[in-house]
């Protein structure tokens, strides 16, 4: 994508449409400018980071400003703002209990709701956000370790 289109669009641009608590992806619509009938979808795989969209430019093999916006508009959703803010411990708690109605529900109707299904992949994603940006507590340094006798 050329600077000068990635001037031109905003996260905000991305429409939420759902998630997948199974496998983690998150689905967002854009309007399409070459068919305004039909929107352009963009996942993002909360797991892995991959990203698939249906653009023209991606179907061209073309990087598209979707692609790149996506995992920002992702951290701007309401479900992720909620998990921000919680502490280590809040968030494994949230997200055991949000999980544990995922499952219960799921048992009981085939199904999940939609906003249960989007609150686990937000908790989920927010600890691996987490634990990418710890720092190991201490890394050893050659003059710590013992030497071999």
């Amino acid at each position: 994508m050329s600077t000068a289109t990635a001037a031109l669009h905003t996260p905000t641009e991305l429409a939420f449409v759902g998630a997948d608590d199974l496998t983690g992806i998150v689905t967002f619509h854009t309007i399409s400018k070459s068919h305004p009938a039909t929107p352009n979808t963009t996942n993002l795989d909360t797991l892995t980071g991959a990203i698939i969209c249906d653009c023209r430019a991606a179907e061209c093999g073309k990087e598209c400003w979707h692609a790149a916006l996506v995992t920002a508009a992702w951290y701007r959703t309401p479900a992720m703002g909620d998990v921000r803010w919680l502490t280590d411990s809040q968030l494994v708690r949230y997200g055991k209990t949000t999980a544990a109605m995922v499952n219960s529900y799921r048992q009981r109707t085939g199904r999940v709701l939609p906003m249960d299904a989007v609150n686990v992949i937000a908790a989920r994603s927010e600890w691996r956000r987490r634990a990418a940006l710890a720092v190991p507590a201490s890394v050893p340094v050659a003059d710590d370790l013992p030497l071999a006798a």
